[in-house]
């Protein structure tokens, strides 16, 4: 992952940044050296430095990370004037999940010799490959499901 996917990135959201003010938390890894990302949100972080949060645009590529963005003096105010490690989503950007509060979806459990399918209500907002948590349609037994496309989810037993 380089600095340059990154700043590409932000550009493509909205939010102008150079590839020198970059600097990510931890190591990312993906399957492609060139994957594609999506900027998820950004807020401010501490003396007009910004954290980014940012996940490849392919579900299952990369796992979600952040980045200090050093040189936000010349950005717009695209971000929340909030508490130091506050987030909040950039502006423009509207963000699609595949499953949203409050979608119905078909929640299959698979065993070696069994298949359960169970009509559930989304309790949480995701993307493919992403856990969330679901509820029964009567909302008295909950559980934690896989995202496997819109509408349709894997149970985690």
């Amino acid at each position: 992952m380089s600095s340059y996917q990154v700043a590409h990135a932000m550009h493509a959201a909205g939010v102008p940044v150079t590839t020198e003010g970059i600097e990510f938390l931890s190591s990312v890894r993906t399957r492609q050296p060139n994957a594609a990302l999506k900027l998820i949100n950004v807020g401010s972080w501490q003396d007009g430095i910004l954290r980014a949060e940012l996940r490849c645009a392919e579900p299952g590529e990369c796992l979600p990370f952040y980045v200090l963005v050093h040189d936000s003096s010349t950005m717009p105010d695209l971000w929340s004037q909030s508490t130091a490690q506050t987030t909040t989503p950039v502006r423009g950007i509207h963000k699609t999940y595949d499953v949203r509060i409050g979608d119905p979806a078909t929640l299959v459990f698979e065993g070696r010799e069994s298949r359960i399918t169970v009509r559930v209500i989304c309790a949480q907002n995701g993307d493919r490959g992403q856990k969330i948590r679901v509820a029964s349609r009567d909302r008295k037994h909950f559980y934690q499901a896989e995202i496997v496309e819109p509408g349709l989810l894997k149970g985690i037993l």
